[in-house]
């Protein structure tokens, strides 16, 4: 512990048969049988207790500015960051420029495209870029608004980079953190994660970690929080070829219908095709 300042104690009281004490040969760290329910019990506790004592957060801070993630920023979030460089121009649109009507689901087709009946004509949806729109919305509102939901690691995860990976997460280590990512150094070329966005819990998050260094290491990009969020975007959406219920289909276009950008995908790409009364007549010989 050498050089770490821990903030709190927690006594956690579990019956012996319940804990792992020889998982680690220095007796540095432990496994629990349910760590779920540990880690949901301590999530709860140290919530009250920071809710309690937390001075009331000030809403309109976080309304108007980014604020810079702190260096001990932890799975819990009670209040907002303060930042030195806000950013005034937000990612997503406070009003939709082209607004999806109320589409009612006709079914699937190939696994990967939804189709659907609009007042005005047939629809076609992307079912991977549509969620990927929807995705992408809600991750860059949720940082706005300092409410990323976090997955701490009860076992941190170490993996390895290249030196031009490593030249790119030393430069934007805090802009991972901001989206949920606690990434610090440990050793030669490796890093140790102890959490994650919760989207990305039960996904290959680190090969989207690495992938973003890659693409992010060829010279001049986007803003980077926003290549965050649209890779965070696309590794958590539905794939094409995933069959999907009928539920689920009318979840994601009611999702969609609201989105401020509802037609495309963060990557550029449509999500929807409309195929209008007079188009589908004129197919038919009807018009």
């Amino acid at each position: 512990m050498q050089g770490k300042h821990p903030v709190a104690i927690i006594n956690i009281s579990l019956p012996p048969d319940e804990v792992d004490v020889n998982m680690h040969p220095t007796k540095t760290e432990v496994k629990f049988q349910s760590e779920h329910i540990v880690f949901g019990a301590v999530q709860k506790t140290v919530r009250r207790a920071l809710i309690e004592l937390a001075p009331v957060p000030k809403i309109e801070e976080v309304a108007t500015a980014y604020g810079a993630p702190s260096g001990t920023r932890q799975v819990l979030q009670t209040s907002p960051i303060g930042g030195d460089s806000p950013i005034t121009s937000p990612a997503i649109p406070q009003t939709p420029a082209v607004s999806l009507p109320v589409l009612r689901v006709l079914g699937q087709l190939l696994s990967s495209y939804i189709v659907a009946e609009g007042p005005d004509g047939l629809y076609l949806i992307d079912q991977h870029a549509a969620h990927e729109r929807i995705l992408f919305e809600k991750i860059e509102n949720q940082r706005l608004q300092q409410e990323i939901e976090v997955q701490g690691l009860l076992e941190p995860v170490t993996f390895e980079v290249n030196p031009k990976q490593e030249e790119v997460l030393k430069s934007h280590c805090e802009d991972l953190a901001e989206f949920g990512f606690s990434i610090e150094p440990f050793g030669d070329r490796t890093y140790l994660v102890r959490a994650v966005p919760a989207l990305l819990y039960q996904k290959d998050w680190v090969g989207m970690v690495r992938e973003l260094l890659d693409s992010l290491s060829g010279g001049d990009k986007r803003d980077w929080r926003e290549e965050i969020a649209i890779s965070m975007a696309c590794h958590s959406a539905v794939r094409a070829g995933q069959a999907l219920t009928d539920d689920e289909m009318r979840e994601l276009i009611r999702q969609l219908e609201p989105a401020a950008l509802p037609h495309t995908c963060p990557h550029g790409r449509p999500t929807v095709i409309r195929l209008n009364s007079a188009q589908l007549g004129r197919e038919f010989g009807r018009g």
